[in-house]
């Protein structure tokens, strides 16, 4: 098996249709993928829509509410493929993904990135955003780093235990498995496309969880030895921190 794509879903069930056809309708490729969905205990429709699903290359795994790192890991955990992306189900990626990452495969990477477009609650195109070239000065100062669409090695996520467990929800999963892999050696790799869609809403970052994110970066950055938490321009909300929290 090539790719795993997990999916991770809890009361997303007015987008998982959208992002499992995105998953399942990849075009121009020859490579063997799969898409699992690790449905977090959802209480909405989610469960529904997915047993009305039917595709030999979907496998779908229920658990009890554990929060995104805990499910994530369940679907790194459980993945044949050689590579592993995951796709938050409120997003969605781009028709040629895995045409476009194909390439990419075996070159040593420790984790690939693309650029994407960020899309509206409606799935209305914003704006596309370009990423730079990997830096990893640049990656250590944007205060985040998107999960959908960032292709790892399995084997490297095995490796290093996927996603920290410590703090339910953290909001910044991704970022501190990125800075735990850049800290061991590992190098990013960027490819020039915009190849997913980054859905972006209200329950994305709510006012109210935006300090106790901030907080989380802090700690991390400080218990890790790493100077101090800051956001540039490629943060994904263009986030810039309150001066209480700068």
């Amino acid at each position: 098996m090539d790719l795993s794509i997990v999916v991770t879903a809890y009361n997303y069930a007015s987008y998982i249709d959208e992002c499992l056809d995105s998953c399942l309708c990849q075009q121009g490729t020859t490579l063997e993928y799969e898409v699992i969905v690790v449905d977090d205990g959802s209480t909405d429709d989610t469960p529904a829509l997915l047993a009305c699903r039917s595709d030999p290359r979907l496998r779908l795994l229920r658990i009890e509410n554990s929060g995104i790192e805990i499910a994530s890991n369940q679907g790194f955990a459980v993945a044949r493929g050689r590579y592993i992306v995951r796709v938050d189900a409120d997003d969605a990626l781009a028709p040629d993904y895995v045409a476009r990452m194909a390439h990419m495969l075996e070159q040593g990477f420790g984790f690939c990135y693309t650029d994407y477009t960020i899309i509206d609650s409606d799935s209305v195109a914003q704006e596309v955003v370009r990423l730079p070239e990997f830096d990893a000065a640049e990656v250590m100062t944007r205060g985040d780093f998107l999960a959908t669409g960032t292709l790892y090695p399995a084997e490297l996520l095995h490796i290093h235990g996927g996603y920290d467990i410590g703090t339910r929800n953290s909001g910044l999963e991704n970022y501190e498995l990125i800075i735990k892999l850049m800290t061991t050696g590992a190098k990013g790799v960027h490819v020039a496309a915009p190849l997913f869609q980054y859905r972006r809403h209200r329950t994305n970052m709510s006012a109210t969880r935006i300090d106790s994110i901030i907080a989380y970066g802090r700690a991390m950055f400080e218990r890790n030895g790493l100077g101090t938490f800051r956001t540039n321009q490629y943060h994904p909300y263009k986030l810039v921190l309150p001066e209480h929290l700068a």
